[in-house]
């Protein structure tokens, strides 16, 4: 019997994924086995570090593991591959992942770089400023938590839905008319695309679009320090 491990293609890929991209994850995934990890860890970058490296660790075999995650504020920078292959999209939050690439991203940004954006995996699953102003009227009061809440997107211009496909507007409107009431914003729908998604997953070898983690790796914090070189 053989001490190595299987190769890495020897096994499918796994693919762990934030909850708020359950819809677009949920439509690309095909027959691969799919964790899905709780979309709050992205206010706690540490938190979801030490959870990703948990479900890594915990994958027998060597697998490659598909990550749909960007840099999320770090939180996905020091990943332990371990016996794995880590892959990820080369962009800085899922923001880039909804609108299919990094570039549309940055042309979207270019456009009005004060946009809050929406879909309904994010209002299902984050913890939105509006429901934060919410969950602060009981320990403010109503005015200081309207005041908060204000400020904190002082300098947002527009709300975005993203299309994606996978979900069915209409059931976002109501939330979203009520967000775009209370700050004054106008809505705006914006294509999305699972175009990124869809080469993560793929079978053709994953390019300059995704970062590559090596068995024995740890994601390297600088690789996403190139990506405000593009």
């Amino acid at each position: 019997m053989s001490d190595h491990p299987p190769a890495h293609n020897d096994l499918p890929p796994k693919i762990i994924a934030c909850e708020t991209l359950r819809d677009e994850v949920t439509r690309v995934a095909g027959d691969l086995e799919v964790e899905f990890c709780e979309g709050r860890l992205h206010d706690h970058p540490e938190r979801l570090r030490d959870t990703l490296n948990q479900r890594i660790a915990a994958t027998p075999g060597a697998r490659t593991i598909l990550l749909a995650y960007g840099r999320c504020s770090n939180g996905t920078a020091g990943l332990v591959a371990g016996p794995h292959r880590l892959v990820l999209p080369a962009v800085d939050d899922c923001i880039a992942i909804l609108l299919g690439s990094r570039d549309e991203y940055l042309r979207q940004f270019s456009g009005c770089p004060g946009t809050y954006y929406y879909t309904r995996g994010w209002i299902e699953y984050i913890d939105d400023p509006y429901h934060e102003y919410l969950q602060m009227i009981p320990r403010y009061g109503e005015q200081k938590a309207r005041e908060i809440a204000h400020l904190i997107l002082a300098n947002y211009r527009r709300v975005a839905l993203v299309d994606t496909g996978t979900y069915e507007l209409a059931a976002c409107d109501e939330y979203l008319r009520t967000v775009c009431q209370f700050y004054d914003l106008p809505l705006e729908v914006l294509p999305g695309s699972l175009r990124l998604l869809e080469k993560l997953v793929g079978e053709a070898p994953h390019d300059g679009e995704f970062i590559t983690v090596a068995p024995g790796e740890v994601l390297d914090e600088r690789l996403f320090w190139e990506l405000s070189k593009g």
